[in-house]
């Protein structure tokens, strides 16, 4: 599973503040990450995400936290409730820190169930 905490609701106008992926074949292998956003979050951010500028004051950079995000998610099996909206935020910021290669996924399924997206990572 990947689940991303942002700043906004696109790409465009926020940024990563949380990186978080569960590998669907291993139950007890995580990732999760706090990262410390360039700009001051705003209140409402705080009220949604629960995430306080307190918390993230000393958390890592997106750019300090990104490789081994990328190492966890390399030939894991994910899902997503949101695909597009994780995606977007991990291709922006990917081509900002590395300018070239953008994140590939896999589709393997989508699941009728529950609407999510199962895919498998190749980074």
């Amino acid at each position: 599973m990947i689940d991303l905490e942002t700043t906004a609701l696109t790409p465009e106008r926020g940024e990563i503040l949380r990186l978080y992926a569960r590998d669907l074949n291993d139950s007890t292998s995580t990732f999760d990450q706090l990262v410390k956003p360039k700009r001051p979050l705003s209140k409402l951010v705080q009220q949604i995400t629960g995430i306080t500028n307190e918390v993230v004051r000393n958390a890592p950079s997106l750019e300090a936290a990104m490789p081994e995000f990328l190492d966890f998610i390399d030939g894991a099996t994910l899902q997503s409730t949101a695909i597009d909206f994780d995606m977007g935020f991990l291709n922006k910021s990917f081509r900002m820190i590395w300018l070239s290669e953008i994140l590939r996924l896999q589709l393997v399924e989508l699941c009728c169930c529950c609407g999510c997206t199962k895919i498998f990572c190749r980074t």
